[in-house]
């Protein structure tokens, strides 16, 4: 089975020409500045932003793809950007499988850093037009408005699956489609391609969420670059946490709480798992997961065939056989 590491070597030219933008983009005489944005760039991460933009671009028109890795890096940046100011919130240790910025360079610096690859990342956007541009904007202020939610949600046992559901669309589903919506608009694609590749998009940001959210309590450490547990001991509510409290009762609701706030053990995270098992919380975790990985395959359907379409139907699939090869 290939998995996502596969499927970006098997795109790895264009994965080198982004990585080319993004230094190219990040670029400053002020020495400390570029090397700290560089640090944060080559600490890698899968590209699959910039990808699913180049992709939804080549399938919407026949011009050559360099003519949006302009936008494709700055949909990146932003990405980036939000990922050192949500390890500055959790206080994270790694990122990646490597010190995370703040832990390097300190909280200050990386608060600064974080912000000017936002601002790279407008300017890139900005070549575009003002229609792209606002789709970019968007997707971010929407980002912004998913973080907010969830950090006022932490801790929160009476979080409801809608608001999670409401969440994760905003910090990622609306962002991939974003990713897919800006790209057919520089293309200058017709509606039907267009909706189409931003349905796919957003379907598949919000099963490549959740899939996420599950692998952070079965997934393997070293695979994941981070460390199992990191949101639930951050106080984050995800779905497999809220099916769980929404199998037990009051006493087992008082039980769990108690088991979440004991603090970081192997025991405590064991006794968290079994029970997320027991109660069905995986295994539903993974049909939700598995639903919109099929929705987004669906959305596709009448889109014809391509090199570049057949990818990103297998960025589907993997996301389902992703969730199979653990359940």
């Amino acid at each position: 089975m290939r998995d996502f590491l596969d499927w970006s070597i098997s795109l790895h030219g264009k994965v080198d020409e982004v990585n080319e933008r993004l230094l190219l983009a990040i670029h400053t005489d002020q020495e400390e500045l570029y090397r700290m944005s560089k640090y944060t760039i080559e600490a890698g991460g899968k590209r699959f932003r910039p990808l699913l933009t180049i992709l939804a671009y080549e399938i919407s028109c026949e011009e050559p793809y360099s003519n949006i890795l302009d936008l494709a890096a700055g949909y990146e940046l932003i990405h980036t950007a939000s990922l050192i100011h949500d390890d500055i919130i959790d206080n994270a240790a790694t990122r990646r499988g490597r010190p995370t910025l703040n832990n390097v360079d300190g909280v200050a610096n990386a608060i600064v850093v974080g912000d000017y690859l936002f601002a790279k990342a407008y300017e890139l956007g900005s070549r575009y037009g003002t229609v792209v541009s606002k789709i970019m904007a968007d997707a971010s202020s929407r980002l912004a408005e998913g973080q907010t939610l969830e950090a006022f949600s932490l801790g929160n046992l009476d979080l409801g699956e809608e608001t999670y559901l409401e969440i994760i669309s905003n910090k990622t589903a609306r962002f991939f489609e974003a990713c897919a919506m800006g790209a057919t608009v520089a293309a200058g694609a017709g509606t039907a391609i267009s909706n189409a590749l931003s349905n796919f998009a957003y379907n598949l940001g919000m099963a490549f969420q959740v899939t996420d959210d599950i692998l952070d309590i079965v997934g393997d450490s070293r695979k994941l670059g981070k460390p199992t547990f990191t949101d639930i001991r951050h106080s984050a509510i995800t779905l497999p946490l809220i099916h769980t409290l929404r199998k037990t009762d009051t006493k087992g609701r008082q039980e769990l709480k108690r088991k979440l706030m004991e603090g970081e053990s192997e025991e405590v995270d064991m006794n968290l798992k079994n029970l997320m098992v027991e109660t069905g919380a995986i295994d539903y975790s993974f049909s939700v997961a598995k639903r919109y990985s099929q929705l987004a395959l669906e959305s596709l359907k009448d889109s014809g065939k391509s090199p570049d379409l057949n990818l990103l139907m297998e960025l589907a699939m993997i996301v389902i056989e992703r969730i199979e090869e653990l359940s």
